[in-house]
């Protein structure tokens, strides 16, 4: 059931993190990026069906620099979801069953606006980053545009390895009478981040 977010101590994950920050007045996104690890440091059982786990993540600038732990979040499995709560809130990560049917509040857990979430692509293969996976699924958190904004998320996880690619858009686009006759949106603010997986392993 877990085979698509598998947690145990000392599992881990590397990503490559890519961010683009938008602000008015400047025609050039600030880029950015770096790596991050996440690895499972420590599991508690609530009872026999429900465990959470303490994940640390790292980051550093390169192959060659040094990790340095940059906070902890929490996982919560259950026998019908996982919850992540991460900077003090909790998101509903994925539900189970696992179908192309089902959809959920993402934001059930905090006090955000309700957000759909919804499965698609259950067990397809899927390339990320060059990588090949026999078996994947992809989130769709959310999946709003307009002439004035975009706002989008989008999670993949595979098989026996957990998430594999994140990727979060939020756009304000210009809004002159130019801008808006134009039929390609320039972004005034905000940002662009993507992560996608680099190695995963197990340190036992």
């Amino acid at each position: 059931m877990y085979n698509y977010m598998p947690l145990e101590v000392g599992r881990y994950v590397i990503y490559d993190h890519k961010e683009e920050i938008y602000s008015a007045g400047k025609n050039a996104p600030v880029i950015s990026s770096w790596q991050e690890k996440d690895q499972v440091i420590e599991q508690s059982k609530q009872n026999e069906n429900s465990s959470t786990f303490i994940i640390a993540r790292y980051k550093r600038s390169s192959d060659t620099d040094y990790w340095t732990k940059i906070k902890e979040y929490a996982v919560k499995q259950t026998p019908d979801r996982i919850l992540t709560t991460i900077d003090n809130q909790t998101v509903f990560s994925l539900v189970f069953p696992i179908d192309e049917k089902v959809r959920w509040n993402g934001n059930s857990f905090n006090n955000n606006d309700p957000e759909e979430y919804s499965y698609e692509s259950v067990n397809e293969p899927s390339t990320v980053s060059e990588k090949s996976f026999d078996q994947t699924i992809t989130v769709v958190e959310r999946m709003d545009s307009s002439v004035i904004n975009k706002y989008t998320g989008l999670k993949k996880y595979a098989l026996g390895i957990g998430l594999v690619y994140d990727d979060q858009i939020s756009f304000e686009y210009c809004q002159t009478q130019e801008c808006l006759n134009s039929d390609i949106r320039k972004v005034e603010s905000g940002f662009h981040r993507t992560r996608t997986v680099r190695e995963s392993g197990i340190v036992k």
